[in-house]
């Protein structure tokens, strides 16, 4: 039995006979071998009946659920219309789902022939989308992915393209150990993360992620830490030993902005600059709120009187990372 998993960032599911072309998923496809290794053009093999495709969902939408599914391939702009109704998989936190979002998610491929197809015939794929129960007509995260189907059994096994070893190797992060090809981490934009790697042999292993299908780089290992460099996406990291190799998915998410500001107090009429920089080098604008006791001139704090001076600090989000908004307790004294 061939098993392959594919690793997926923000997806969707359900059928129906029309379907509305929305602006592009937002979700980036990556389709792995068992041990989590990527396969050559990110291209699903050829499969066979008894055949097992695992996913890893990542960026899953929060509050919704997605169908997983076996169907033959729509005509451009619908959804399926011939697919394994009995056979599809529903993707929720809700009780009686048939996984969790954070579950290695499992779909056994068939010839189809019993949901009124023949896969050895007929162009055949796995559809992807958000549920009806949460999402009814939201057809923005529909994706297909098509394979090509081969009568007869499986005979063959899927199986690492490096030897086997009995070295086993681990990550972990702040003291929690990873689990191989299940994304539970966000890697937040710009955000480094330390990985301590251990190998059963006791040599070092070393880290890389691999190649994203988009060709873009979205992740980068700096030493021992980790790093994205966009808000989007899914990262792979590999942590190889040798010929013992494990991978490790990770969500991408928005950074923190940060603005280092250590005045506690000031003097009454010494003109005092705030910091006008976030971590991520956008401008911070003051605002006082306390105009008897403090003013602003972009960021320069100027004491009227003794007292208080409470102050709102802003600055703009992006795509990659949050708005930050903070309030400030500055003393001015005499």
């Amino acid at each position: 039995m061939k098993k392959i998993v594919i690793a997926i960032a923000s997806t969707a599911l359900v059928a129906s006979s029309t379907y509305v072309a929305n602006a592009a998923p937002t979700t980036t496809v990556m389709f792995t071998a068992p041990t989590g290794a990527p396969l050559a053009g990110n291209a699903l093999p050829t499969l066979t009946s008894g055949d097992v495709v695992t996913m890893v969902i990542g960026k899953f939408p929060t509050g919704k659920g997605m169908y997983v599914y076996q169907a033959v391939q729509p005509a451009a702009g619908k959804r399926p219309t011939v697919f394994n109704k009995s056979g599809s998989l529903w993707i929720s936190a809700t009780p009686g789902a048939s996984f969790k979002p954070s579950d290695l998610i499992k779909l056994t491929i068939d010839n189809g022939r019993a949901w009124g197809a023949d896969c050895a015939y007929q162009s055949c794929g796995i559809q992807v989308e958000l549920d009806s129960i949460s999402s009814a007509g939201d057809t923005s995260e529909d994706q297909f992915f098509p394979f090509t189907y081969v009568a007869g059994t499986s005979t063959t096994t899927a199986a690492p393209a490096t030897p086997a070893s009995s070295t086993t190797v681990t990550a972990s992060i702040d003291g929690t150990t990873l689990e191989q090809n299940k994304a539970s981490v966000v890697l937040a934009y710009r955000t480094p993360l330390t990985v301590v790697t251990t190998a059963s042999d006791g040599t070092t292993p070393t880290m890389k992620f691999t190649a994203d299908p988009s060709g873009k780089t979205l992740c980068v290992v700096e030493g021992r830490t980790i790093k994205a460099v966009t808000a989007t996406g899914t990262c792979n990291l590999e942590v190889r030993t040798g010929t013992s190799v494990g991978y490790y998915p990770f969500y991408l998410g928005q950074g923190t902005q940060v603005v280092k500001q250590k005045i506690k107090k000031v003097k009454r009429g010494k003109p005092t600059s705030l910091t006008l920089k976030s971590n991520f080098g956008e401008t911070i604008v003051y605002q006082s709120t306390s105009k008897r006791i403090c003013t602003l001139v972009d960021n320069t704090l100027i004491g009227l009187t003794p007292g208080r001076c409470t102050i709102t600090a802003t600055a703009i989000g992006t795509d990659n990372y949050k708005e930050y908004k903070a309030k400030l307790g500055i003393l001015i004294t005499k």
